[in-house]
């Protein structure tokens, strides 16, 4: 009542478009792993309050994208057991981006959200020894969504969202499980604006160069499956040659050459020495990508396998989901989450080059 009622009276005091959406959402976390399951007593509940400033066409890529909405945003969850798992508190930025679109009457949409999240309990050995999903406060907050907008009124729409909600914290502590939601989410926006809106036409420029390499080098720690919390020292290089589908998309090959200090406790003999042989704990891997660009963001996956590894209790497939940041045409910065079957294994931040 008070943004239907309040605000739209100032609308001539506001100089940039911009929407206000909050949500509530309902769902269960996802059974992916049984130490977990037993613990869940109740359904997970979660509001959320975003601010986004709709695109209107001033470069070429808002248009290739429909003309979408970025934003920042703040989370509240329960998470199935508060005595155990406690509750979550998330602040995100995110991009909202049409799939479909009819006129002004309704559209799809898909939302990525990437942010840090809080966790008001965590796996204590004396206090909290059930939880094996959190072994730390803080902890990466990611969100994919599907979502229909329907016109309510000239300027609100209803939103009916699916999605899936992610917690973990890169296994910089154990253990660290993760925690994975999924909800339905029911919500309702309002524009604030006082200016009409109109959609130019930039023209969208033409590919230059179709086949992109880039060499990156990316560091990091993270512990060992148990309960000691010793930190190791991760590093890894990686190369990658991508072919341009078109100005959003790309697909690519590679290699990474990779460093885990934590190997070697894993690799540690019966009397507990651990094995501190440098050709141990390295890994070779080759990998396939997928990536889309919006600006000077690049948000990717990657698919690899192991050629060499010494340790092989993991599966040799391992997965790595990346945001990257173009500070020029030729300097990349990125961070990335590293996992194996999607058990997150590292937490990586990289700087590289690009040609």
């Amino acid at each position: 009542m008070f943004l239907l009622t309040g605000l739209p009276g100032n609308a001539q005091l506001v100089k940039k478009p911009f929407i206000i959406e909050p949500k509530i959402h309902t769902g269960m976390i996802l059974p992916f792993y049984e130490a977990l399951d037993y613990l869940i007593r109740d359904d997970i509940y979660a509001f959320d309050l975003s601010l986004s400033f709709p695109a209107y066409g001033k470069d070429f890529w808002e248009k290739l994208y429909r003309y979408p909405r970025p934003g920042i945003g703040f989370s509240y969850w329960s998470l199935g057991n508060e005595e155990v798992f406690g509750k979550a508190y998330a602040l995100y930025s995110f991009i909202n981006i049409p799939l479909y679109k009819r006129a002004e009457k309704f559209s799809f949409n898909y939302q990525v959200s990437f942010g840090g999240a809080y966790l008001s309990r965590k796996f204590d050995v004396y206090e909290n020894h059930l939880n094996r999903a959190i072994g730390s406060h803080t902890n990466v907050y990611i969100r994919l969504g599907i979502d229909c907008k329907i016109r309510l009124f000239p300027r609100s729409d209803l939103l009916i969202e699916a999605g899936t909600t992610h917690f973990s914290n890169g296994k910089t502590r154990s253990p660290n499980y993760g925690i994975n939601i999924g909800s339905f989410s029911l919500g309702f926006n309002y524009l604030f604006s006082n200016t009409g809106i109109t959609f130019p036409e930039p023209e969208i420029p033409e590919i230059g160069k179709r086949y992109i390499q880039s060499v990156i080098y990316s560091a990091g720690s993270k512990v060992y499956d148990n309960l000691v919390g010793t930190r190791y020292f991760i590093s890894s290089v990686s190369y990658n040659l991508e072919y341009l589908i078109n100005h959003k998309r790309r697909i690519g090959l590679g290699a990474d050459l990779s460093y885990d200090g934590s190997i070697s406790e894993a690799l540690a003999s019966d009397d507990g020495t651990p094995d501190k042989d440098f050709t141990s704990l390295v890994r070779v891997g080759l990998h396939a990508s997928y990536s889309i660009r919006y600006k000077q963001f690049i948000m990717g996956i990657q698919v690899g396998h192991y050629l060499y590894s010494k340790y092989t209790v993991l599966t040799p497939v391992y997965n790595r989901i990346s945001v990257q940041y173009l500070f020029t045409n030729n300097v990349v910065g990125r961070i990335s989450i590293k996992s194996h079957m999607g058990k997150a294994d590292c937490l990586e931040f990289g700087i590289g080059y690009c040609w």
